[in-house]
């Protein structure tokens, strides 16, 4: 490590490309400060590269973080889930620095003190999943507080380039986790996690400070101890047996506040299931090429991996026929058509649905092929400024003309080409993406930018707003 890395404490965990990536550093290891300048730097954690501008912001905007739970890497393919605890003072200024670096906030309605931003990665074509708490519940619907989570981000540590959890507080957290929160983790043999409850428990502490928490809600006969001994020895029946009665012990002396969270994070999760709340806001992108087959694979690939369910919506009216020959359709038809489609694209995207546009009004204010009379200027000036503006407008540029050319073969595919780049200069924030079309690249660089507009977006529901408010 080199002598200015020591001032950057996240740059073992994202090392620059010419550092070697060593595997994950073993559990409850320490972590020098200072380590000797030919010392190999500290192993990261597996996380995802777009993580580190955020947590790098973190520390600079005075937020107080750590992880809940060690980070493992994913199987490839899959999604990155991060959880978080931050303070819970600091989240109007954590929500600002995720969505200045591409996270947008996704609502989860009943699940308590918990906020979830998604963002994106094109290099390694990943979703990352951030989760932020502001307190530790637990619960089925979050009812049972603890009230230690200032007390977790006093005692965390800096081990593998990144915030976690003290080892005593980490063996709690989790054995919570276990115990309270899904009735399920424990019927299996061996159960879930409990390779990690293990490990960490050569350093739990049963007179600890979240021990003292626990010990208070625990049945006769059962003490911090015996929780210890218990997963020490794999005694998961005990613990099984252990689960509702501690369950029951912790909500009935807190009975009151239990009830409330209970009943409002349970009604909650029922009118989201039934849509009754405001799902995750949706965008509307239009996009143009001089080739309409590649606006059809990539409107195809964006359905089938983008974070957001995908609405097609061809806005052009079908020819009509007109004594055997096919000829192009009338006016009012196209304008009727043009708004049915479009306000059929706004009723999806209020329902939290990606809507891509072909064929938007926007083709129309191309110049024409031919020279066009007074009339037909005028439709076209119409027609092309008949609907709304999308929420992003995409021009894919290629300078291979496509080998099969449908529509006006006749003209160069360069002078094609040349009018939609004039087009895109004429439209506000239009985005132009040169790649070929089919390349992997081309689909992931369009993802990144959408996206990018998407987390920069404000909420568009009051409802939407005020939960995020019941969430601080």
């Amino acid at each position: 490590m080199e002598p200015l890395d020591e001032l950057d404490p996240l740059a073992a965990v994202f090392p620059e490309d010419d550092v070697q990536h060593l595997g994950l550093s073993p559990l409850g290891g320490s972590v020098e400060t200072r380590a000797p300048r030919r010392e190999a730097p500290p192993a990261p954690f597996p996380l995802d590269p777009i993580l580190a501008p955020v947590f790098r912001d973190f520390e600079q905007s005075g937020v107080r973080w750590c992880l809940l739970g060690l980070p493992e890497r994913a199987p490839d393919g899959a999604d990155e889930e991060v959880v978080a605890l931050v303070d819970r003072s600091a989240l109007a200024t954590a929500r600002r620095v995720l969505r200045a670096n591409g996270f947008a906030p996704i609502p989860t309605w009943g699940r308590g003190p918990l906020a979830r931003f998604v963002g994106y990665n094109p290099a390694t074509d990943r979703w990352v999943i951030l989760d932020i708490a502001t307190r530790l519940t637990y619960g089925p619907y979050a009812e049972l507080e603890t009230a230690a989570e200032g007390g977790c981000l006093e005692r965390r540590r800096w081990e593998g380039g990144v915030y976690v959890l003290a080892a005593d507080d980490a063996f709690w957290t989790l054995l919570l986790h276990v115990l309270l929160d899904d009735p399920t983790l424990l019927g299996a043999r061996p159960p879930a996690f409990a390779k990690t409850l293990e490990r960490l428990a050569v350093e739990a502490r049963a007179d600890g400070p979240l021990a003292r928490v626990i010990a208070a809600f625990l049945p006769e006969r059962w003490t911090t101890d015996v929780l210890v001994d218990c997963v020490w020895d794999g005694d998961w029946d005990a613990l099984e047996r252990l689960a509702p009665a501690l369950a029951i012990e912790w909500g009935r002396r807190q009975e009151r506040p239990a009830r409330r969270r209970d009943l409002a994070n349970r009604t909650l999760r029922r009118f989201s299931a039934r849509r009754l709340l405001p799902p995750p806001r949706g965008l509307s992108v239009a996009l143009l090429a001089p080739d309409p087959a590649a606006k059809a694979n990539l409107a195809a690939e964006l359905g089938r991996t983008f974070y957001l369910p995908v609405t097609y919506m061809r806005m052009s009216a079908p020819p009509r026929s007109r004594a055997g020959t096919v000829v192009r359709p009338g006016f009012f038809r196209t304008l009727f058509t043009q708004w049915h489609r479009y306000l059929t694209g706004r009723q999806r995207r209020s329902k939290g649905r990606l809507v891509v546009f072909d064929r938007y009004t926007y083709d129309y204010r191309l110049p024409p092929m031919k020279r066009a009379r007074a009339l037909g200027k005028l439709r076209r000036v119409i027609l092309g400024r008949a609907c709304p503006a999308p929420d992003v407008v995409v021009v894919l540029d290629d300078p291979t003309p496509p080998k099969v050319r449908k529509l006006r073969p006749d003209v160069p595919f360069e002078t094609v080409r040349q009018r939609y780049l004039n087009l895109s200069q004429r439209l506000p924030d239009a985005i132009v993406v040169e790649a070929p079309p089919g390349d992997e690249r081309l689909r992931r660089e369009i993802t990144a930018q959408i996206w990018r507009v998407y987390a920069a977006a404000p909420p568009t529901s009051w409802l939407l707003r005020l939960g995020n408010l019941l969430q601080r």
